[in-house]
């Protein structure tokens, strides 16, 4: 009932927020928060009660196949969308002291956004399912870019608009023939009919399905898009664009490539996935926009997550839930306390910041502990997923793999290092009007639960990393009786045979006392 509802509140409330009036601003803004904090309570209870799931059910039929629709909230499913229902609340408080105007359209088109990401992060068990909410994420995200992006935010929708479509175009080709070829669009029966595939069309097959997450991650050299569209979006939409939707390209990878395809990964994949890191970082250090700075950053840290994903271990698998949790907390408080500057300064350019250290002691702290964790310093969750990634590198065959990935790292801590000096210890401004800004009380407060949270995780990361042993387990516990009833077994039987034995006996001493007495 509960993962239910969390597929479908967020459209609901989107629907009321569009029918509500939007002449009192403030009126808007406290019913757009309160619809936004219901995917938030109903996603963490989801995670208290360690996830639920739907029963799959007939959607839709055309050319004879029957199209499933069910809901999978556990593991990864789970934690990401519980990770978009925070960020999307978030992102509207932050708006609020952001944009002055247009709060009733903003709601609108955040709820439509967070309920598409969230589908698409539930939708683990049909194909045709997946898509939809994948394909569908597209349009509010355009539409809020439109209304509320720079200058440039007409070529920034045209620009994101076809790398995506374009993406996506083979992977729709790719799943159909798939899904007319199995009859069903399940992937328990996607997965046993590519088997029968020859291997040149399981290649191609594979090659449609990883364009299209890869563009959506994005990955080296589907990343074009990237730059132009998070600098050109409002700064709440690139903290979600960055924080949630980012994932769905690599939650793609997780669940409808590797289960599915028998393909190398390792030897294939990690080597793209760890150049498109150290690519993205390499942007990321001759930056001076923040915006871009942050995008390219987002760029390396998820091409560290995937090739963690390639190495195809579960307890990796585990640190790389942990990685995107992490990464989403730190990218999302970046983005909105970048907009804090960038609205205080009128510029976007790092350099043109100033001593926020000196102007503004409360400001420069939180940017700079937000700063300090997106380099996965101890203590805080980005650490726990970075070492399991670079543990898991090492084991993969391949030392080199592992020496790559810790040299990401280093120039993580490179640019970040960079990006503080210039925002907090640059040169004093000769402006006057600078030494009197001050947090709001809605910009403070998006700041409170991301530091909590990317605390109380790095320094207790088991909700998470239990969450992918459950299974596992599962199966050592279902091993475990299946081993004491053969023993329970083996006693009967052991039972039976003295008892028959004891039987045979007796009736052999009673025949034997007949005989005597006959005698």
């Amino acid at each position: 009932m509960l993962i239910s509802l969390l597929l479908i509140l967020p459209f609901v409330c989107s629907c009321l927020m569009l029918a509500s009036s939007s002449r009192d601003v403030n009126s808007s803004f406290r019913l757009g928060l309160s619809f936004a904090a219901i995917p938030l309570i109903l996603a963490t209870a989801l995670i208290f009660a360690g996830g639920q799931h739907t029963e799959n059910r007939i959607w839709f039929s055309f050319l004879e196949v029957d199209f499933g629709f069910s809901l999978y909230g556990h593991g990864l499913s789970l934690w990401m969308a519980w990770l978009t229902s925070l960020l999307c609340f978030l992102a509207f408080a932050y708006f609020r002291d952001a944009l002055s105007f247009g709060v009733k359209k903003f709601a609108v088109g955040i709820l439509t956004l967070e309920g598409t990401i969230i589908g698409a992060f539930l939708s683990a068990k049909n194909l045709v399912q997946f898509l939809f909410f994948f394909e569908a994420m597209i349009l509010p995200t355009a539409v809020i870019i439109a209304l509320y992006g720079g200058l440039k935010r007409r070529r920034a929708v045209v620009t994101f608009s076809l790398y995506t479509l374009a993406g996506s175009i083979p992977l729709l080709f790719a799943a159909w023939y798939l899904i007319l070829k199995a009859g069903s669009d399940d992937i328990g029966v996607l997965a046993q009919t590519l088997k029968t595939l020859p291997a040149a069309t399981q290649t191609s097959l594979f090659t449609a399905f990883a364009i299209a997450f890869a563009v959506k991650t994005p990955v080296f050299p589907f990343h074009s898009w990237q730059g132009i569209s998070y600098t050109e979006a409002p700064y709440p939409l690139s903290a979600i664009l960055s924080g949630a939707m980012a994932k769905v390209g690599i939650f793609g990878f997780a669940i409808w490539t590797i289960p599915i395809f028998n393909v190398d990964y390792k030897l294939l994949l990690i080597p793209v996935a760890l150049f498109s890191a150290l690519y993205g970082a390499a942007l990321a250090l001759m930056q001076t926009n923040i915006k871009r700075l942050l995008a390219f950053s987002s760029m390396s840290h998820l091409g560290l997550a995937l090739a963690g994903l390639f190495c195809l271990d579960e307890i990796v698998n585990a640190g790389v839930a942990v990685m995107l949790v992490g990464h989403g907390l730190t990218a999302g408080g970046l983005f909105f306390f970048g907009g804090i500057a960038q609205k205080w300064t009128g510029s976007t350019n790092i350099k043109n910041f100033g001593a926020f250290a000196s102007t503004n002691p409360v400001f420069a702290s939180i940017f700079g502990f937000l700063s300090i964790a997106a380099v996965a310093v101890p203590c805080t969750v980005g650490f726990v997923g970075e070492f399991l990634i670079l543990q898991g590198l090492f084991n993969s065959g391949l030392p080199l793999f592992g020496v790559i990935g810790g040299i990401c790292i280093v120039c993580s801590a490179a640019y970040m290092l960079r990006l503080i000096k210039n925002v907090l210890f640059g040169p004093i401004p000769e402006n006057p009007a600078r030494t009197g800004i001050s947090l709001s009380k809605y910009e403070g407060i998006t700041a409170v639960p991301i530091m909590a949270l990317i605390i109380y995780f790095g320094l207790h990361p088991a909700p998470i990393l239990d969450s992918f042993e459950t299974k596992e387990k599962n199966e050592t516990l279902t091993e475990m009786e299946m081993q004491e009833f053969e023993k329970f077994l083996e006693s009967l039987l052991n039972v039976e045979s003295i008892e028959s034995a004891t039987e045979n006996d007796s009736l052999e001493n009673e025949k034997l006392e007949e005989n005597d007495d006959e005698q």
